[in-house]
Order: structure tokens, then sequence, then C-alpha cells
């Protein structure tokens, strides 16, 4: 299986997080999405991550390929059955954080007369009611055993620090001392965000 990805994007870095805690093995590809036209036939909305299967099948998006990798190794719990929707919730939840993060990353990329404060500020809020949401899910979230409510959570609030630099600490301390210890699991260390070089192309978080 290959993986198509981008270098920086939460939701990709996700993907590959859980086929890494799995032990899944997959091929991480890193394209640029802007230049992809290859990818139109077998992904129509352009997006990444995308799997490709040596069948030539496709799977999109991030979720779905997530919830397929759990279903490779239902023995393991990172997507269980029970609390099934409360776990769907909070990774909504995760989801959210990242969209709202890579939206407003995106609108300040606009040229300077074309952005809108107004919609940075909803992004920006946003992302404060998600972090304190899943702060008060501490109980659920702060814990040492993969899940993929869990997993979703670290790589948002990692997006968060290296895209938005918000300040969130102070609000969710239960969440900034799991983190802490939960960024050094493997498959987080080994897909950590990179500041890109002035030559490298800058695809599409998405």
């Amino acid at each position: 299986m290959i993986l198509l990805n981008g270098p920086n994007t939460p939701f990709g870095r996700l993907a590959l997080a859980t086929a890494l805690d799995l032990g899944i093995e997959v091929e991480n590809r890193i394209i640029n999405v802007f230049e992809a036209e290859f990818l139109d036939p077998i992904n129509p909305m352009r997006q990444i991550p995308t799997l490709l299967f040596d069948d030539g099948r496709a799977m999109f998006d991030s979720r779905v390929i997530c919830a397929y990798f759990c279903s490779l190794r239902p023995g393991r719990g990172m997507n269980p059955v029970e609390d099934r929707w409360d776990v769907q919730t909070r990774w909504s939840l995760a989801l959210g954080l990242m969209e709202s993060g890579v939206q407003r990353v995106m609108e300040l990329q606009r040229p300077a007369r074309e952005q809108s404060l107004s919609a940075v500020e909803r992004y920006e809020r946003r992302i404060g009611n998600v972090i304190d949401k899943l702060e008060a899910a501490g109980d659920q979230i702060c814990s040492e055993d993969p899940r993929i409510d869990r997993l979703a959570t670290a790589v948002a609030l990692e997006y968060t620090d290296f895209r938005i630099r918000r300040n969130w600490r102070d609000s969710a301390p239960r969440l900034q001392r799991w983190l802490e210890a939960e960024s050094m699991r493997p498959s987080l260390a080994a897909t950590r965000p990179q500041e890109r070089g002035a030559a490298q192309p800058s695809p599409l978080e998405s």
C-alpha cells in the first residue's frame, strides 16, 4: 500500500501514525498536491492523504483510512466497539481542531487584501472551544493506552503548536501534562512536522 501524503498535513500524519502504531506496512510517499494532476482520476477532490492499493483501488479521506487500518488489527483496540460513539465523537473533535487550524493557515496564506480577519477570528474561536472540550474529556483522553481519539488529539495539539502557536496550555493543564509524555510515542516522534526549507514546495495541508 502507498499513502500519498504531504510533509506537514495533520490528517496525513494521523493516518501514517495510526499505521505505525498498529505495525501496518505502508509506503509513505510525499507529493505536492498542487502539481499532482495524476491524482485527479484517483481522488477527484485531489486531497491528501489518499491510500493506494496494489490492485489500483484508492481510499480516502483520513478518517476512512484510519478506520481501515484499525480494522486490520481489531484486537489492538485502537478503534474499539465499546464506547464506540463517544470515541468517534472525540475523534471528530480532534479532526475539527485540525481542520480549523488548516483553514486558518490557508486564510493567512491568501494575499493580504483578500484575507478575512473575521474568518481568522472564527477559526481561532473554534480552536479554543475544541481544546476546552477535549480538556473536559481528559478522563478519557489523557491515557497512555493507544486509541484513535487520543492519537488524533495529540496530532491536532501538535499541529496547533506547529502552525498556530497558540498558548492553549494555560487553559488545558491536563492535556499539557499528557501531551508531554504522549508526544514521545514512537509513531508521533517519527512523524513530527518540520519546517520546510525555502526551496521546498508547500503542498496543501489537507
